[in-house]
Formats: C-alpha cells, structure tokens, sequence
C-alpha cells in the first residue's frame, strides 16, 4: 500500500485562515513563509524546512505559506519578490527572516527552535516579542536599506535621462543650423523693452530687419531652455526679473547671407560703442541697459516713492480735471447767456415788425435777469472723492534676491547652438517655414531584437505600423550592451553577405509604445529579447541606437519595396 504523502505546510487563503491557526496554537511555534501573490510563494528551500519540521522540532513546528495581499496586519510585505520568513509564537512575532540563503536561514531556525525548547521548560523569554503588524528592527533596517536603494537607483535614472536628453537636444540644434543661418532673435528683460525702439536704428545700418515680435510669460523651465547654451547671467535676481513679467522677444533676418549673422547681432549688442543721450560717454547697449539687483530696503524705498509719485500725479491729474470743468461751466454760462439775450433781441424785431410797440416798450424796460442761468449752470468748488486711498500693505514672505547681483537689460545667443534652439522656442513658425526639427523628447519605447532568420517576417509586420518604428538596425550582439551595428536595413545586410554567425546576428526596432500593436505584433513572431518597461527601454535603446543614429544612412528603405 502507497505511503501517504506528508503535508509540511500549510496553506492560508485569507485573514481568517491566518489568525485561526495563529490563535490556536500559541503555545507552539510557528514559521510563516510571507509572500506576494503577484511573485508565487518560494519553493527552493522545501528540502530545508522538511528537515526543520521533521527532524530538528519532531514535527512539533508549524509551517505555514501566507499570501501577504489577503492578510490585514501583513501588507507592509507587498510587493516584495523575496520571500520573508516570520516565526510566531504567543502570537507575537519573535524574528523575521528575508531572502533564500539556506544556511543563514537554518541557523535562524536553530536559535528559534532553541529560544522556544527553553520557554517550554519553563524559563523566563530572553527575547524581544512584537506584534503582528509591527515591524522589527531587522524589518526597519531593510526597508531604510531598500529605500535608500530605490532613491539612489531614480538618482541614476535621472541623470542618464538628463544626460541622453541633453545630447540629444544639442544635436537636434546642429541639424537645424545649416537651415536657419539668415534668422536671429533677441530676447529683452520686462524692464528693458524700451530698449527696442532705441537700438532700432542699428538693425538698419547693418542690412538687419524685425520680422517677427512677440511677448511671453515665462516660467523657470521655458527661460532656462531659452537661454540654453549661451551666457546670459542666469544669477537669482536675473532669473526672478525675468519671470516678473512679459518679456519681449524679437526675430530679426539678415540680407547679407555671408556675414555671421551671430557675430554680427554679439557685435552690435555688445561691442559697438554708442552715444547716448543720458550717458557722457560711448559705451555699449549691454552696459548701457544691464542693471544690478538692490538691497531690499532700496526696493522698498523705491516703490515709496512710486506710490508717492502716483499720489501726486493723481492730485494734479484732479486739478487739471477741476479746472478744466470750471471752464467749461463759465463758458456753458456765458453761452446760455449771450442766446438769451439774442432771443430778447429777436423778440424785438418781432414786435417792432408787427407795430406792437407797447409791448415793445414794457420788453425794453425790462432788465436783463441773467441769475437764473447762473443757477441752473453751477461752476464746481472741488470734485467728489472717486475712492478710499488704497492702504498697500507689505508682504512680509515675499522674496528679494540677494544685493548686487547683474541683471541683463537684452540677451542675443552667442552661438548657433543656443541661436536655433531659441528660435525653435520663440518663433516655432518661423523655423518650420525653413526645416522640420526633429521631435526633442520621443515618446515611451522599447527594445524588441529578433533572431536574423525572422527579418523577413517582421520586416513584412512592421511595414502596417512603420510609424511606430523610430529606430532599427542590424547588429552582433549578445545583450543590448554587447553590440556590434552591421547594418541599417536588412536590404543593407542582404547586400554585405556578410559571414558572421548567424545565431548572433540580431534584428532591433525602437518600438513606441504609443501604440502597443506594434510590439504585440512582433511579439508574434518570439523576439529573443524585448525591455522589460519603458524605463530599462530607454536604457537598452540608448545603448544601441546614438542620437545620430540613421543622420548619413536609410533606415527605412525596407518598408519602402514590396517584397525583400
């Protein structure tokens, strides 16, 4: 007859499963493997807990295999792919075990299993006990160790990210320079546009003429892109200036194609010594129009004195208003008067026509009575009060730079890097009616390598969703950090003949993922490696394909032929 076989763990479904055996044995010991559903309980270490139960504790240890996502006082464990050993006795929990080292774990189990024969006999707990829901020291160590894991790894993340998205701006302006030579812009600080109509006539001189103008609210990111690669003082009281308002941008094309036209603008701007009226002697528009941030007591000063100023503007402003409505009463009056007095004269006429003279004679008589025009026409004394006198009160958060600081009246890019990149920004119709920049930032993506022996097929796939494919290639690799590029299209790699083996030839796509079709299609056709997520895409992509990838070569021949 078969030996039935021996059941060494228990398996808990729910919260009630758990705390049922918990409370029904806790006088025992017992060991609780926790783990995530989503990852699967851990089975490489059955062998171990079998000589545990049935051979150092004589079957008197209770195994258990808990899924932490249906368990309240266990969800701290989430998410967690390695495996955690808890052992539990008074339903307090004595120590917790994590990871899959055998030994470590066997040596754990003896001590518990020590601990416990003890406490059995009789002697007083030389241990610490915890709750169920509560984390233990070792808990705490490894979620701070993991913790600081995770901040260290989106530190990584984040500056590979920068640092591809950097390369890969500077060279989408270096495609774009040989096409905008003949534009330039120039980019005036909130409290410098009048600079603009006072250097107009040196645009002129030059064969430099405005055709474009526009104004922004600027936020942090977009002036730092503007102003990115050139040499703008971008110190904090130059930066909160130029976010304190409008800034006025100008877009200007030289008709002299063979000058420089960057040098030409740095020159006008920067070197050319002019004549000012306000200013004794020469000196250039940048020195001219650049300011030094002030102390904040001389800020507060000065807006006391503009408010004053208003006041007084304000107060002579009423005056003239008075004075002008007084005017215009005393001539209303003397109007009103002199047609009175011509409708008496005509009335004269009138009698005098007709022979009425009686009447005539008592209308002489009478006395020219003008106070009823001077009371129905009233001359002012003063003017009513419009409003109360605003009280302006000081915020006490608000942020003054710090003293002394340069802030620059205009800013023109000092090279053709920071000059396209600008105008891509400012006056992005303008660009487009000279080139077509590539996109800056590309949307999520994948690696998906296929074996060569399947490049027909996914060629044939890929041809419905070519949209999708932002780079591909032919490549000798082993990971995607082991390559080797061979080809750009598999016409080009058909073409080399090439020798090498083939189990090592691979065919990569940049796949994204704004559409998913495109990697399920492929998919299809069992890649031997596809990235993991859009984060590790980016990583194994960049390794690949360099942001000049495909400048001087057809990538995408292939999806132009109708069979390869």
């Amino acid at each position: 007859m078969a030996k039935r076989k021996i059941e060494i763990f228990v398996e808990i479904q729910n919260d009630k499963e758990f705390h049922h055996i918990v409370d029904s044995n806790a006088d025992k010991l017992i060991c609780a493997e926790i783990y995530s559903t989503y990852f699967g309980s851990c089975t490489c270490l059955d062998k171990l807990f079998t000589t545990i139960k049935l051979d150092w504790s004589s079957g008197m240890l209770i195994l258990l295999k808990v899924p932490c996502d249906s368990i309240e006082c266990l969800q701290r464990f989430r998410d967690h792919s390695e495996p955690v050993y808890m052992f539990i006795t008074r339903k307090k929990v004595t120590k917790v075990f994590r990871g899959v080292d055998s030994i470590k774990l066997a040596a754990v189990a003896k001590i518990e299993l020590s601990h416990y024969n003890r406490e059995m006999q009789g002697q007083e707990p030389q241990r610490q006990f915890y709750e169920l829901a509560e984390a233990t020291p070792d808990e705490n160590t490894w979620i701070s160790t993991i913790t600081m894991e995770k901040n260290m790894e989106k530190q990584s993340l984040q500056m590979r990210r920068r640092s591809r998205q950097a390369e890969r701006k500077r060279h989408r302006a270096m495609l774009m320079v040989p096409y905008l030579k003949h534009l330039n812009f120039v980019v005036f600080w909130p409290h410098a546009h009048h600079a603009h109509p006072e250097l107009y006539e040196k645009w002129a001189e030059n064969n430099i003429f405005m055709v474009g103008r526009e104004e922004y609210e600027l936020d942090r990111e977009k002036a730092e892109d503007i102003l990115y690669a050139g040499d703008a003082p971008m110190n904090e009281a130059s930066m909160h200036q130029l976010l304190s308002g409008p800034v006025l941008a100008l877009c200007f094309r030289c008709l002299d194609e063979d000058k420089n036209f960057v040098s030409l603008v740095r020159t006008i701007l920067y070197e050319d010594r002019i004549q000012f009226e306000d200013q004794g002697m020469p000196q250039s528009a940048f020195d001219h129009y650049k300011t030094y941030s002030k102390t904040k007591e001389e800020i507060l000063q000065h807006r006391r004195e503009e408010r004053e100023k208003k006041k007084q503007e304000e107060i002579e402003k009423r005056a003239r208003r008075l004075s002008e409505m007084q005017r215009l009463a005393r001539q209303a009056r003397h109007e009103a008067i002199e047609a009175k007095r011509a409708e008496k004269e005509q009335l004269k006429i009138e009698l005098l026509k007709t022979g009425r003279l009686a009447e005539l004679d008592h209308l002489k008589e009478e006395p020219d009575d003008d106070e009823d025009v001077e009371l129905s026409i009233p001359i002012p004394e003063e003017l009513p009060e419009d409003c109360e006198e605003e009280t302006i009160e000081e915020d006490e958060d608000e942020y003054f730079p710090p003293a002394g600081l340069i802030i620059p009246g205009f800013y023109a890019p000092p090279n053709d890097i920071a000059k396209v990149n600008g105008l891509a920004i400012l006056f992005s119709k303008s660009v487009l009616e000279c080139v077509t920049p590539q996109p800056e930032y590309l949307p999520q993506h994948l690696l998906v390598m296929l074996d060569i022996s399947k490049r027909y097929e996914a060629i044939q796939a890929m041809k419905r969703h070519k949209k999708l494919v932002i780079h591909m290639g032919i490549f000798k690799a082993t990971t995607p950090y082991k390559a080797v590029h061979i080809a750009y299209s598999v016409k080009q790699f058909d073409a080399l003949g090439t020798n090498v083996e083939s189990d090592k030839l691979k065919l990569a796509f940049m796949i994204s993922l704004e559409v998913d079709i495109a990697v399920l299609e492929l998919m299809d056709l069992s890649p031997s490696h596809v990235s993991r997520d859009p984060t590790r895409g980016e990583d194994e992509c960049a390794a690949l394909f360099p942001v000049d990838y495909g400048d001087h070569q057809p990538e995408f021949v292939d999806f132009d032929d109708e069979q390869i």
